[in-house]
């Protein structure tokens, strides 16, 4: 968990020292500040996505992949707590006497991108200079930096008072990758057809999610087959394997049947389209 009054006070301190250099700093740590915010949401959900699958880098795009693919609720404040005593037949579970652990304080994340987008603009960037005589400062405007700051300090200090962090709740599937690696996605976000990768770094596998009848879903590998050119066994390769190769790259697949070692290249070929196929769109 992200301790951010020790963050607040490195701001705050800054933005009492009130020189241009000092606010420019403090916009630069509330900017860092909203990163690790999210970040952190990211860490605590990791288990449920492939660092390979975070489609970039920014806060609010990192949010949009969690909403997607990982956990509907990390926007949202949470409450979590536990029953005094065990589960007894007979109650229901709203008629228990429960005590509080924690709260996940939620954020808005269209407006958290903003703040971070605007810290950027008017703190970041030395101005772009329209002609030949024009002056370049040497920072941005001391008092808009402030209000933005002010900003962003606020929304931390209403941050600053969440007690726990949580990975998200709601059902979820598990599966094992050949690599022995358990990979668990939360159920109600899965598509039929949506690629997972394996939360292994030193994994390449990419599985299929197949929804099947009732709640059901399974998960089948992602491969390209290739004929051996020692015994014409089949191969199936990991698809995520084969499709990072940079062009001309050449890499080497030894055969599990008779241990042949097989070349494959990506390679610009002429092709011609299969009957029935639209043409290709030209150039």
């Amino acid at each position: 968990m992200i301790n951010l009054r020790s963050i607040i006070d490195r701001i705050n301190a800054l933005l009492a020292e009130d020189t241009e250099a000092s606010v420019t700093y403090a916009a630069l740590e509330a900017r860092l500040a909203i990163e690790k915010v999210v970040y952190d949401r990211l860490r605590q959900r990791h288990d449920y996505i492939s660092h390979d699958q975070l489609k970039r880098w920014q806060p609010g795009a990192v949010v949009n992949t969690l909403l997607e693919e990982v956990d509907a609720n990390v926007t949202l404040t949470s409450k979590l707590s536990m029953a005094k005593t065990p589960v007894k037949e007979g109650v229901r579970p709203e008629d228990e006497e429960y005590v509080e652990l924690g709260t996940e304080i939620g954020f808005n994340p269209k407006r958290i991108t903003k703040m971070w987008n605007a810290l950027a603009r008017l703190a970041l960037h030395v101005r772009l200079p329209e002609h030949r005589d024009d002056h370049i400062s040497a920072y941005g405007d001391k008092a808009q930096i402030r209000a933005k700051v002010a900003e962003v300090v606020e929304e931390l200090e209403r941050l600053a008072k969440g007690t726990i962090v949580t990975s998200g709740y709601g059902p979820e599937v598990s599966f094992e990758c050949d690599c022995g690696e358990t990979n668990k996605r939360r159920a109600e976000l899965l598509r039929d057809g949506q690629h997972v990768h394996c939360i292994n770094p030193e994994c390449e596998e990419t599985w299929k999610a197949i929804k099947k009848d009732g709640d059901d879903i399974e998960f089948e590998r992602v491969t390209i087959p290739i004929e051996c050119a020692g015994c014409k066994v089949r191969l199936d390769i990991p698809w995520r394997w084969l499709i990072t190769m940079k062009p001309d790259q050449m890499a080497n697949i030894g055969c599990h049947a008779c241990g042949h070692r097989n070349h494959v290249k990506w390679q610009l070929a002429q092709a011609k389209p299969p009957t029935g196929e639209a043409e290709a769109r030209p150039i």
